[in-house]
């Protein structure tokens, strides 16, 4: 699913990564193609009356659309913005690497058509009573007000999910899991990986590297190097780093293009690579009044 960039070494999570400038110019350009696509498909689905489940993907998707634009503008010597300086260190894009890895795993468990209005209704709750308790753990901090009805609501998501008969049908430890509401799916990643095509090595040797530049951790700042890794001036290793990720990044976009376009295949007509029309975005990509 992933290919590697086209480089003149080796890119990758281990050693140093040696990419060109027209390499890195390719990745570019071919992401850019990817995104203007995709943003150009999720307004053209937007606002449709569709079955449920395919109208969250299509929210899943949206959200998928924004860290793929805001990845765009923060690579260097991208279209999207005009700038008088360049950011070369690779955390600045590898969050939003990581949630387009998230993001196409959560919208092949959305769209996934349910075996019945049970299943649906058992793996929606499921995802709001995470959501319920999440907002939970983040206001108790402040001691706001709404944490009491969000308590409440937890409650009765948790009371439809025991009056469910699908639900009912789960292993009891299952069952006890998705009660706590720390879990978003009911199926577990490697699961979504199988359905979504991905390899598991492949996945996760892409999710464990993105992560350690996320977080403030060892391998993001043991190798930094006066005036070059990891300090935001052009070097090889960044350059590899962030062609290697705009080149997979690229690939899921697409991935969840043609995805979306299964269940909407009139949006099709809107895919013009960086010709797509589209706003806001960049100027030539804006529908003319």
């Amino acid at each position: 699913m992933n290919d590697s960039p086209d480089t003149t070494g080796t890119t990758g999570p281990v050693g140093a990564a040696l990419t060109s400038r027209k390499s890195y110019a390719t990745a570019v350009a071919a992401y850019d193609t990817a995104i203007c696509e995709a943003v150009a498909v999720s307004q053209a689905i937007a606002g449709r009356m569709v079955a449920p489940h395919v109208g969250y993907a299509t929210k899943v998707f949206t959200r998928i659309c924004g860290h793929g634009i805001a990845l765009i503008r923060a690579v260097p010597r991208s279209r999207w913005v005009n700038s008088d300086s360049e950011f070369w260190d690779f955390i600045s894009i590898a969050a939003h690497c990581r949630a387009l890895l998230e993001g196409q795993l959560l919208l092949w468990y959305v769209i996934r058509s349910p075996e019945s209005p049970e299943e649906w209704s058992a793996r929606l709750n499921v995802m709001h009573l995470n959501d319920c308790c999440q907002r939970i753990k983040v206001l108790s901090y402040i001691e706001s007000a709404e944490v009491a009805g969000l308590s409440t609501q937890a409650t009765e998501l948790r009371e439809r999910l025991q009056q469910n008969s699908w639900f009912l049908k789960l292993s009891p430890k299952l069952q006890k899991k998705l009660l706590t509401g720390d879990w978003l799916a009911v199926t577990a990643r490697d699961e979504q990986l199988a359905e979504a095509g991905w390899e598991k090595k492949d996945f996760y040797v892409l999710w464990h590297f993105l992560s350690q530049y996320i977080h403030v951790l060892p391998m993001s700042f043991y190798r930094i190097e006066a005036n070059g890794r990891g300090t935001g001036i052009e070097n090889d290793t960044d350059r590899g780093y962030i062609c290697w990720m705009l080149n997979d990044s690229a690939s899921i976009l697409t991935a969840c293009v043609d995805r979306m376009i299964q269940e909407f295949p009139d949006a099709a007509i809107v895919r013009r690579g960086v010709e797509s029309m589209f706003s806001p975005g960049p100027v030539s990509n804006r529908r003319k009044p």
